[in-house]
C-alpha cells in the first residue's frame, strides 16, 4: 500500500517518514462551559484524513491515530490516576461498517483506565457536519447514558467545533452522577 500523505510505499497508511514529519501532535486546551478539551491537533492539519471516517480507508486510518496518538496520551495520563476512570466516547453509532469513536477508544485500555462502548449513544441521529451553532442548539443530540454512575470518565470525539456535543454529553453524564474529567478529542477546528 501507499502512504495516504505522500504515496510512497508503506506498510503502515502513514509512513514513519510523515508521521514523523507531518503528524507530531500540537496539544491545545480550549475551555468550553467550564470543562476542560483537549486536543490533539488542529483540524486544518488534519482534515483530509478526519473527513475520510465513514470510508473503508477511515478504518485504516482511524486505527492509526488511535494507536499512534491516543496511546501515548492516555497511557500518560493513566499513570497519574489513583482509581479506575472510563473513557466515553461519544456516540459510537455504526456507519460505513465501523464506529471511528469504538476506534480511538480501543487504544484507551490500560491499568487503572477502561473505555465504555456503547454507554453514551444519540438519539437524534442528525449530521451537524457544516452546520451553524444555531441549527446544532436547535437539534440536540438527546444522548441515552446506559454506563454505571458515581464514576470518573473522560469524553471521546474526533473533532471539536463549537463544543455543544461535548456539552450536552457532559449534562447527561452530570444527570447520572458521573463525574467529567475532561475530554479529548483528536482535532480542534477552531481557527486562530
Amino acid at each position: 500500500m501507499r502512504c495516504l500523505s505522500c504515496r510512497r510505499w508503506s506498510f503502515p497508511v502513514i509512513c514513519e517518514h510523515c508521521h514523523a514529519t507531518l503528524l507530531q501532535p500540537t496539544v491545545s486546551t480550549r475551555h468550553i462551559g467550564g470543562m476542560d478539551v483537549v486536543s490533539l491537533f488542529r483540524y486544518k492539519h488534519i482534515a483530509p484524513f478526519l473527513l475520510s471516517k465513514h470510508t473503508p480507508v477511515g478504518f485504516r486510518l482511524y486505527r492509526y491515530f488511535g494507536r499512534r496518538h491516543i496511546a501515548p496520551f492516555f497511557a500518560a495520563f493513566a499513570e497519574g490516576l489513583d482509581t479506575t476512570a472510563f473513557i466515553v466516547p461519544i456516540d459510537e453509532n455504526v456507519r460505513g461498517g465501523y464506529s471511528h469513536t469504538a476506534l480511538l477508544a480501543h487504544w484507551s485500555r490500560f491499568e487503572r483506565l477502561r473505555p465504555l462502548h456503547g454507554a453514551l449513544r444519540a438519539r437524534n441521529p442528525v449530521s451537524y457536519a457544516g452546520k451553524p451553532l444555531r441549527f446544532r442548539l436547535e437539534n440536540p443530540r438527546d444522548f441515552l447514558y446506559t454506563g454505571p454512575s458515581n464514576v470518573s470518565v473522560v469524553l471521546l470525539d474526533d473533532i471539536v467545533t463549537t463544543g455543544t456535543t461535548l456539552l450536552e454529553a457532559r449534562s447527561v453524564l452530570r444527570s447520572r452522577g458521573v463525574e467529567v474529567l475532561f475530554a479529548l478529542t483528536l482535532a480542534d477546528a477552531r481557527e486562530g
